[in-house]
């Protein structure tokens, strides 16, 4: 199922480019070298999270799901040199080529990678401090991490979750068990007062919710 007319997710591509040559570099080198690699955050997306970090200007931010690094880059490219994006991800594999591109993009001031399970890392994290969280990780967990993350979002804080629109899947009868847990979180995030909450349709459907209380 496509979510987006295939000629106008064509318009959309070419209209959209790489923000700096590494990051091009760095997608060429997923689809060569990576499993899934059509995971990547890719050009359209990673412009979308540069402008509203940009305008955002957070100070502490948390990324669940690195993969190959590109959305973090992203990021933080538009944060301030003082600010500082955590990224976590489980994947040990993949740690060479993203400290490799991290490193290329002069942001390991910034980024601070960790790996190991986010389930247990988030805890290091005081509450109250988070200005935005990106969720986009294994997606069963999705409504753990939304629980186990509110807390440690500022009050005004973000709250972002990427693949909320699964494919077209959460509209389809018969979930499988991803889907009901994405199905289950965008009905938590929506019905949850402490949030006024947006779907924007970029890609695979981006969650954007701001913390009120």
């Amino acid at each position: 199922m496509d979510i987006i007319d295939p000629n106008i997710q064509e318009y959309l591509s070419a209209h959209s480019r790489h923000l700096t040559p590494e990051l091009e570099k760095l997608e060429r080198q997923t689809y060569l070298k990576v499993l899934l690699p059509n995971m990547i955050s890719g050009k359209e997306q990673g412009a979308f999270l540069n402008i509203f970090f940009g305008a955002l200007k957070p100070k502490l931010a948390l990324e669940i799901g690195t993969f190959t690094s590109y959305s973090a880059i992203s990021m933080a490219l538009a944060m301030d040199d003082d600010a500082k994006l955590i990224t976590m991800d489980i994947n040990e594999e993949l740690e060479p080529l993203v400290r490799e591109f991290i490193d290329k993009s002069g942001l390991e001031h910034i980024i601070d990678y960790r790996l190991g399970d986010a389930m247990q890392m988030i805890d290091s994290i005081a509450d109250d401090s988070l200005d935005v969280v990106f969720i986009d990780a294994d997606k069963r967990n999705y409504p753990n991490y939304v629980l186990k993350l509110k807390p440690k979002l500022k009050k005004e804080g973000i709250l972002m979750i990427d693949n909320v629109l699964w494919h077209g899947k959460v509209v389809m009868e018969n979930p499988n068990k991803d889907t009901q847990a994405i199905i289950d979180t965008n009905k938590m995030v929506f019905e949850d007062s402490d949030f006024i909450t947006s779907i924007v349709p970029i890609r695979d459907g981006i969650l954007m919710a701001r913390k009120i209380k």
